[in-house]
């Protein structure tokens, strides 16, 4: 007979907080009027429509750097010997700078948001605890050392990438209205 293995509550709780962190972005983007979408306020570079490209970015790239550790085996990744990482990255990113979205491109960006957010419970949502919580030392940029990374990181980072830019978004639209009522 055999005994039914139970699930460990870390993944579990750290998924929630990270969906927990999304619907907080999110509850707080819902004020952002279609006409503030594409406001860039002075020093920053992402519109406030382009958040939620933003957003996606580091999920698609961090949902790569764990299939890479994947395949290594939870062996060494060195994303600075793959020349194009790098250039995906700045062309990725120039993209999002780019960016001025308008009401009409909202719906996209929200349901692309919501499909990254979603590959990330998927990819990690069955892990044991074990699974979870191992890590591989990932070399990010040349020249540096290598930096440990498991599945427990990288969902902790993208939740705090959320609440980073839940502050972000009312900062934002503070500036908006200040510059629209000029």
């Amino acid at each position: 007979m055999t005994t039914p293995s139970v699930e460990s509550p870390e993944p579990a709780r750290t998924l929630a907080a990270f969906d927990a962190a999304r619907d907080t972005f999110l509850a707080a983007f819902a004020q952002t009027p279609d006409a503030a979408l594409a406001y860039v306020p002075p020093g920053d570079e992402y519109a406030l429509g382009a958040l939620l490209q933003h957003l996606c970015d580091p999920i698609d790239r961090y949902l790569d750097v764990y299939d890479r550790i994947r395949r290594a085996g939870y062996g060494a990744v060195d994303l600075a010997a793959d020349p194009e990482y790098a250039t995906n990255e700045a062309a990725r990113h120039a993209a999002v700078v780019a960016a001025r979205p308008t009401g009409a491109d909202r719906p996209r960006l929200l349901a692309a948001l919501h499909d990254a957010h979603q590959r990330v419970r998927g990819t990690f949502g069955e892990l044991d605890a074990a699974t979870f919580a191992r890590q591989a030392p990932v070399t990010y940029a040349a020249g540096t050392a290598p930096y440990p990374t498991g599945a427990r990181d990288i969902v902790g980072w993208l939740a705090d990438h959320y609440d980073e830019h839940t502050a972000q978004v009312a900062s934002m639209l503070t500036g908006w209205d200040h510059e629209s009522s000029l």
